[in-house]
């Protein structure tokens, strides 16, 4: 199979550090809304509010219900120095996240680790030495931790709640301050387990979500977990050097139904709509999926590249969006499980062929990220006509940014 030879330097732009938004507008649905319409080839200006009206009737609107969970923990050396343990995923007593945190101690995770002269072996411990940590293993700033808590029955996510600090992107070089704690979540959050907000739907107010489905518009749910990975830049030549964070997901049988409904062929059918690349990146990997199952295998995993190699070899044009939907919903219910829960590392590229959302509603993203480079698959050449548009009219960049509605 051949990699993408694409290089990463043609996915630079200039973002002025003023374009950064470092704090949330006072209303969340006072942002701005840019909609690029591809076929049309029309670029407008609107407000956040107005999304109802610019949708169809009927639309399907997929949404990440994932919550951050307060990760960065500060903790001292034996020595009195500083450090700071900051949780990316569960190892034990289960890889779950959102089950993780309902544990109570001990457990371990693989972490972030910040200090100067932090070794394995070496102990931690909050201030009020109520949470023990042991470093079992480190490479670089990477460790697998063992960590142990008073009371012992008490659950980590409560732990979390009092210890914890959100972890705010790392270009808002700032503490975090009140305001955060709720606008860093989106308005449906459910399941805790990210460690970076899903930003595009941090623009959703119960009142917007009341006039779609004033419009018959509905939402459909599923869970992906943001790594810390997604702030990674892709440092390597060309993307193929860039080795894609794995994320972890979750789906239930009537949301893969709801999905397949709409993307059954059929006259005037209406658009679904991913909000954010993590719901995107999500379908697109249940897409790849179903293709896998189809074929007689059974993945929980979907590497980076496999679905460049699925379409070398013709698959996407032997599998449609709704059978590939309907075949992991039916693994689904033949296996009588709840919901799946599978990882994904899928990277998303120019040259990569889309096979499920027709609309995509995401924030403006940083230059040469991984992040960019979908919007790029997505939008093609005219990415750099939008981003170019958006900041000679002042829209605002990044997590707590201004939104754009890309119409393909």
């Amino acid at each position: 199979m051949r990699t993408p030879s694409i290089r990463t330097q043609d996915f630079l732009y200039e973002l002025p550090a003023a374009k950064i938004a470092q704090h949330p507008l006072a209303d969340r649905a006072a942002s701005k809304l840019l909609v690029a319409d591809l076929p049309r080839r029309t670029i407008t200006d609107h407000s956040f509010v107005a999304l109802p009206n610019l949708l169809p009737r009927d639309s399907l609107i997929v949404m990440n219900d994932s919550r951050v969970m307060p990760a960065r923990l500060p903790m001292l050396k034996s020595t009195g120095g500083a450090a700071e343990i900051f949780l990316l995923d569960p190892v034990e007593p289960t890889p779950n996240p959102t089950l993780a945190l309902e544990k109570g101690s001990p457990a371990v995770w693989n972490c972030l680790i910040g200090g100067k002269r932090i070794g394995e072996g070496d102990a931690l411990q909050t201030a009020d030495g109520r949470i023990r940590a042991r470093i079992l293993f480190k490479e670089r700033n990477e460790a697998r931790v063992a960590l142990e808590w008073t009371p012992e029955t008490e659950s980590l996510a409560s732990v979390l709640e009092h210890a914890g600090k959100l972890p705010l992107p790392p270009y808002m070089r700032r503490e975090v301050e009140r305001e955060d704690l709720e606008r860093y979540q989106t308005v449906y959050a459910q399941a805790a387990g990210s460690v970076a907000a899903p930003t595009a739907g941090l623009h959703f107010t119960p009142e917007v979500l009341a006039a779609l489905d004033a419009r018959a518009i509905r939402t459909a749910r599923l869970t992906l977990h943001v790594g810390a990975g997604t702030f990674k830049p892709v440092e390597a030549e060309t993307v193929a050097g860039h080795a894609m964070h794995r994320e972890r997901f979750e789906v239930t049988a009537e949301f893969l139904e709801a999905v397949a409904a709409q993307l059954d062929p059929k006259p005037h059918r209406a658009p679904l709509v991913a909000v954010g690349t993590t719901s995107l990146r999500t379908l697109e990997s249940l897409y790849w999926m179903g293709v896998l199952w189809l074929e007689g295998h059974e993945p929980t995993h979907l590497d980076q590249w496999t679905p460049y190699a699925l379409i070398e070899a013709g698959a996407h044009d032997r599998v449609s969006p709704s059978e590939a939907f309907r075949a992991v919903a039916e693994f689904i219910e033949r296996r009588k499980l709840r919901r799946l829960v599978a990882t994904t590392s899928l990277m998303i590229v120019p040259g990569y062929n889309f096979r499920s959302a027709d609309i995509l509603l995401t924030n403006f993203h940083q230059p040469g990220s991984s992040l960019i480079l979908l919007v790029a698959a997505w939008m093609g050449e005219r990415w750099r006509e939008v981003y170019d548009h958006a900041l000679a009219h002042d829209y605002r960049f990044l997590s707590y940014g201004d939104s754009s509605l890309l119409v393909r």
